[in-house]
């Protein structure tokens, strides 16, 4: 909460509840309407859920994941810095990982001309256990 106070926004309650709601559903991203439907966020409207994770994920404290539907998927951000994510397609598990090539291709953008760079890294495929489900099932 500290984070966001230096960010310059409030502490409300309903992004204390988000906070909670993603920290115990961790390693999982929740999608907007995953979200709403959680009882602890007592079924806020999708643009107040939207708005919220668009604000946090542009200060660094959520992390969008765009799942194989195309929705976004949110997660706190545990990595400072440009990260590789790897989602899993069924159970949207993802894994965070710092990679020290991730600011040098950056840094090529940036050497091209290019100016207001974010990037967005990602690798999906299926964890573990629901690959050996998917396995099981021929």
């Amino acid at each position: 909460m500290d984070r966001l106070a230096r960010a310059g926004l409030r502490r409300t309650n309903f992004r204390r509840k988000l906070f909670t709601l993603l920290l115990d559903r961790e390693p999982y991203a929740l999608s907007v309407g995953e979200i709403r439907e959680h009882p602890i966020a007592r079924n806020p409207d999708a643009v107040t859920v939207y708005r919220n994770a668009e604000t946090l994920t542009r200060i660094g404290m959520l992390d969008r994941i765009t799942d194989e539907k195309g929705r976004s998927r949110y997660r706190l951000n545990e990595v400072d810095g440009p990260n590789l994510k790897i989602a899993c397609r069924d159970c949207h598990a993802t894994v965070l990982h710092p990679s020290p090539r991730l600011p040098e291709l950056e840094s090529l953008a940036h050497e091209l001309g290019y100016s207001g760079i974010s990037s967005r890294w990602e690798i999906t495929g299926y964890c573990e256990e629901c690959g050996e489900r998917r396995a099981s099932r021929g």
